[in-house]
């Protein structure tokens, strides 16, 4: 699971020196045509593109969802809404959205209008859900119905919110069509709409059921006993993360140990009283030993004594690695995955701010400081009881347990990028003296980073069945 975060590990704070963040390309310039169509002052860029994590049951991280914010939309008529459909698409291409397509799904909103520039995306078919969003004061009529077989023929899936379209004979046609269905918690009339809403699982039982913006306990509960009958295949929402069930409810004696190690190391040990732990759990021995030899360190004989494992590796790597080996178990759960994707899409955002700045010992620290973010909901304690052993340097560990110093803002910035708070990274992005585009692209390469990462494991998200 490890080798494409530590491969190279010889040669690894070189090329952190020397790494250089691409800028994004900028998106191409709307045709002259449609910008007449349309005439509206178009931004230079989308800024930052929302993309929130999509979990199913088990709580698997498993797609993103994304969309252009109404703020950024602006005047929302079909014309000027197309248009920003097209920078979209442009903007996801740029951000190499088909890396993360590889392991993701992606529900993009696009807007009626902009059926006939879909299949011109080229966008992996088998990884993609359009969710058609129906704009106020757009009418649906029955003359999109062939459209929409011709693109579905072609291989094409859609995803629409019930409570927009209603109950009229050209709606129920529509949803007869779709892949998804997708009940949005925080929409104004779907209350109202609930008696449809109930009849639909019954009309068309092959269609799954997004459930977006569950944002307290009351809508998470009604998900849950819902999914008896497999209704809410897919789950979205803020108060995911703070319902998540702890991963495990007391310590296991193979994290206790890893921490024990990454104590010592810390402490600047000698090997012997390091090499006397790893003796204490084989199976923590092995991991180890197989790692070292694994073909990505190229060595030409075989290591097989935790002395050697020790100086090929060196101590800082050890640290890493072990820190990476803390978010893992033989019993993986959805809750445990999602907890480190998300620490590794924070570590790697934040290591590369630092690469960004040039300071090859600050990035390094700032990868620790968001991969240890989250030890406090693995461990299932206070954070500043779960960080204890580690003795963190003073500026990880400010950050961590009191939000100040110098790693606090791109702490802050990472937690902002989850929770789409398009304010607060602007505010923070300024603050910091990045450009807003660069922070989009910085966090999705993180994001299609961790999914490499996970690649590597044995345990996969079951992203097939989505």
């Amino acid at each position: 699971m490890f080798k494409k975060i530590l491969g190279g590990l010889l040669n690894r704070g070189e090329q952190a020196a020397t790494t250089v963040v691409e800028a994004p390309v900028a998106p191409p310039v709307i045709d002259d045509h449609l910008s007449r169509s349309a005439p509206l002052d178009l931004p230079q860029t989308l800024g930052f593109v929302s993309h929130q994590p999509i979990q199913d049951k088990s709580q698997r991280i498993v797609a993103y969802e994304f969309t252009v914010k109404d703020s950024v939309s602006g005047n929302r008529n079909s014309a000027n809404r197309r248009t920003f459909d097209r920078l979209l698409f442009s903007t996801l291409k740029n951000m190499n959205i088909f890396r993360l397509l590889t392991f993701r799904r992606a529900f993009i909103h696009v807007s009626l209008a902009s059926l006939d520039d879909l299949l011109a995306q080229e966008l992996p078919a088998s990884s993609t859900i359009y969710q058609l969003d129906l704009l106020e004061g757009e009418q649906l009529t029955e003359d999109l119905l062939p459209q929409l077989d011709t693109l579905r023929s072609a291989g094409l899936r859609f995803a629409v919110e019930p409570a927009r379209y209603g109950s009229s004979p050209a709606a129920l046609a529509l949803y007869q069509r779709m892949d998804y269905l997708v009940l949005d918690f925080a929409a104004p009339n779907t209350r109202a709409l609930f008696p449809l809403l109930e009849q639909l699982p019954q009309r068309y039982p092959h269609i799954r059921w997004l459930a977006r913006n569950i944002n307290t306990a009351e809508e998470l509960a009604l998900c849950r006993r819902a999914q008896d009958s497999d209704r809410f295949a897919l789950l979205h929402g803020s108060y995911l993360s703070v319902a998540q069930t702890r991963v495990s409810q007391k310590e296991g004696a193979n994290q206790g140990r890893v921490l024990e190690i990454m104590r010592l190391l810390r402490a600047n040990a000698p090997t012997t009283e390091i090499e006397a732990q790893f003796k204490l759990d084989s199976l923590l021995l092995f991991k180890l030993l197989r790692f070292v030899n694994s073909p990505v360190n190229g060595l030409s004989r075989k290591i097989q004594t935790i002395e050697d494992g020790l100086m090929l590796l060196g101590r800082s790597a050890l640290f890493k690695w072990l820190s990476l080996l803390l978010f893992t178990s033989e019993n993986e759960s959805g809750a445990t995955l999602s907890l480190l994707e998300k620490s590794l899409i924070r570590a790697h955002f934040m290591e590369e701010l630092g690469i960004i700045r040039g300071n090859k010992l600050e990035a390094e620290h700032l990868f620790l400081t968001g991969m240890f973010s989250l030890l406090g909901d693995l461990l299932s304690m206070p954070l500043a009881e779960a960080l204890e052993p580690l003795d963190l340097p003073f500026m990880i560990s400010d950050a961590l347990l009191h939000n100040k110093g110098l790693f606090a803002m791109p702490l802050q910035l990472a937690q902002a990028c989850e929770q789409d708070d398009n304010d607060t990274i602007t505010l923070l992005a300024e603050a910091m003296s990045v450009d807003l585009d660069q922070v989009n692209s910085v966090y999705m390469e993180a994001v299609v980073w961790a999914q490499e990462i996970l690649s590597e494991s044995e345990v996969q998200s079951d992203v097939e069945s989505v």
